[in-house]
Parts: C-alpha cells; sequence; structure tokens
C-alpha cells in the first residue's frame, strides 16, 4: 500500500504541497481538510482529492494517513501539530513551528520521543542557487564576509488583513512582515551564515497600522559572528515583491534575488567566482511555481526529503531544530523592537 498524506488547511500554499506529493509518484493524497469545509471541497474538486473534511480530528483517526501537511494559521500550528503527532502521523508544517520557544522545544521532543518525522517548511534553503551560494561561503571563494544586507519589499493591501481571522494580529499570525512575509529571507541568511544574534530592531506602521495591530516594516541590525548583517522588510511596499540578499567580503561580492526562478544579479572579486556563477546561472530553473509565483518550486525537493525521512529511507536534511532556531530569532527581534507581546502557552508532552 503506498503511504497517504492529508493537507490541513487549503489556502495560499496549499496548491505547493499537493504538486510536491503528487511530484513523489507513490504517495496517495487522500484527504483535503479546512475549517471551512466548502473551500476544503473545492480544493478536493480542483486537485482530484477524493476525501473532505472540516475537522482535523478526521483526517488524523484515518488510519491509511501516514502524514499531514499543516497549512493553517500560525496560533494553530503548536496545537495541530502535537495532535498529529499523538496519533502517529509525520508532520510537515508550514512556518512558523511556534509562536513560542517552548511550545517549539515540545513539538521536537514529541516527535523525537514517537519516532516520528517533524519537518518545517523551508523551502528555499533547497533552492539550487541558495546551495550554490553556501558552497561558495564554505570554500572561501569570498573571503572574509564583511557585511550582509537582506531586504524584502513587498505589498499587502488592507483587504489581505479585513477579510482574515488572524493575520494582522498578534495572537492569530505572532507578527506580520517578519514573521510571515520576511520569514524566508531571514531563514536563508541563517543557513548561509550561521546563527545571527539582534542588536537592534524598530518596528513601522504607518501604512497599515489602521487595519492591523502587528509590524508592516521592520529594521534590525544583526551580527553573524562578527560579520554586520542589516534586515530590511515591509510589506507597504507599491512592489509586489522582491527579496534581496546581498553578501558582500574581502575577496568576492555576491547579490541574488530569492523569488523565482533565483536571480543571481551580481558575483565579482575572483576569476572562480565569476566561472563557478556562469555555471549556476545556466543550472537554474525557470518552471513555472504550482502556486503562488514567489513561493518557488523547492516545495518538492523539501517534501521529497520528508518523504525519505517518513518512509525510513534517510534523516531531514533540515531537522526541526533548524525551525526552533527561527522561533528563538523572531522572539528576539520582536523583543528588541519592543512591539510584540509575550506570546504561546507550554504544551505537556
Amino acid at each position: 500500500m503506498n503511504p497517504g498524506h492529508g493537507i490541513i488547511g487549503c489556502g495560499r500554499v496549499a496548491p505547493n504541497h499537493v504538486d510536491g506529493f503528487r511530484s513523489l509518484g507513490n504517495w496517495e493524497l487522500l484527504w483535503a481538510c479546512d475549517r471551512q469545509q466548502d473551500l476544503a471541497a473545492e480544493f478536493a474538486a480542483r486537485f482530484g482529492i477524493d476525501g473532505v473534511a472540516g475537522s482535523a480530528s478526521t483526517v488524523l483517526a484515518d488510519p491509511r494517513v501516514t502524514s499531514v501537511s499543516i497549512a493553517v494559521d500560525h496560533e494553530q500550528h503548536a496545537a495541530l501539530a502535537t495532535a498529529a503527532l499523538t496519533a502517529g502521523k509525520h508532520v510537515l508544517l508550514e512556518k512558523p513551528l511556534a509562536l513560542c520557544v517552548p511550545d517549539a522545544e515540545a513539538l521536537v521532543a514529541l516527535a523525537n520521543n514517537r519516532g516520528l518525522v517533524l519537518s518545517v517548511v523551508s523551502q528555499h534553503r533547497y533552492d539550487p542557487l541558495v546551495r550554490e551560494v553556501r558552497r561558495w561561503l564554505h570554500e572561501g571563494l569570498l573571503g572574509e564576509l564583511v557585511y550582509v544586507q537582506v531586504t524584502l519589499e513587498a505589498q499587502r493591501e488592507p483587504s489581505y488583513y479585513t477579510q482574515s481571522y488572524w493575520r494582522g494580529t498578534w495572537a492569530g499570525e505572532g507578527g506580520s512582515a517578519v514573521a510571515n512575509q520576511g520569514y524566508h529571507c531571514l531563514d536563508v541568511t541563517r543557513f548561509l551564515c550561521g546563527e545571527l544574534v539582534v542588536k537592534a530592531a524598530v518596528v513601522g506602521r504607518s501604512q497599515l497600522g489602521r487595519v492591523i495591530e502587528t509590524e508592516d516594516t521592520l529594521s534590525a541590525l544583526l551580527v553573524a559572528g562578527e560579520t554586520p548583517v542589516t534586515l530590511n522588510v515591509t510589506v507597504a511596499s507599491s512592489t509586489t515583491w522582491r527579496s534581496r540578499l546581498e553578501f558582500v567580503g574581502s575577496q568576492g561580492s555576491v547579490c541574488f534575488d530569492l523569488d523565482h526562478p533565483g536571480t543571481l544579479r551580481r558575483a565579482e572579486g575572483n576569476r572562480e567566482l565569476e566561472d563557478r556563477a556562469a555555471a549556476a546561472r545556466c543550472e537554474i530553473r525557470s518552471e513555472p511555481a504550482p502556486g503562488i509565483d514567489y513561493y518557488g518550486i523547492s516545495h518538492r525537493a523539501q517534501i521529497a526529503d520528508f518523504a525519505r525521512a517518513a518512509t525510513g529511507h534517510g534523516d531531514l536534511d533540515e531537522g526541526p531544530e533548524v525551525a526552533v532556531g527561527m522561533v528563538s530569532l523572531l522572539t528576539d527581534l520582536y523583543q528588541a523592537s519592543g512591539a510584540r507581546p509575550v506570546l504561546g502557552q507550554h504544551i505537556d508532552t
């Protein structure tokens, strides 16, 4: 019997999960589940999924279900992942892992204790361009890092928040510009540079403050070791989406967009770096994304990694401890800015 999978949450990113599991060839999509059951029914009809549910408990009670994707509001992540792991299901969870570090750590402990796979979506860590840049950094092609700049410009209309029961609230979303949209830029920076320490942060709400209680803009100074890292994220821009990472080293510099397809804007400073960059440009995949364009196609690679681990054929390339680190980093950023109240409740396991 082929492994079976259920999708809990049929919103913006759910098509990427359908695409990823269908790409495996030997997994069956058994359930589409959403608190709005009519939305689940529409999603199931669109993607040819037989099971429709309005409650996660229905999916988790099905013995055919090997694993679930959880793609719901941030506040429910910890509780739903706990329920799924307790039911013996492997879990692929959209970010963030939880809204507070104790809940995140409790989930990792629960998965480990039960011998189950818990993976939090960090799809851009699987982007070929990102992995190539990581090799260049590790091989010293940029020399010693001098500074790093990370920027996300995005646009979110007021309706994006007003038509949602959870977005734009501290309790439901846990933060907006950084916790939601800027998360992957920050995560990839950690992937490339190592752990980040927050030195200062400031938030703004000048454009969307009348409809959200969270931030529409955050700027911060961090360090990776002794390397300064500047972060600027906004959802109040007139630009629909542009994410850019720049690494300036003593022997070479690299600048790329973390969009789809990933665009290498600049790689210069020495001949080997420039030759490697020319080869990388030729290998960047430009096939259409299955969902929203800037989500890209690397859910496929992460889901393949998840499936290997869930069927006992290897360990995850990127374990859930990475996501615990992100929850901690987001907490530090918001504490430094003074913007976010204390969130989350520890889950006993």
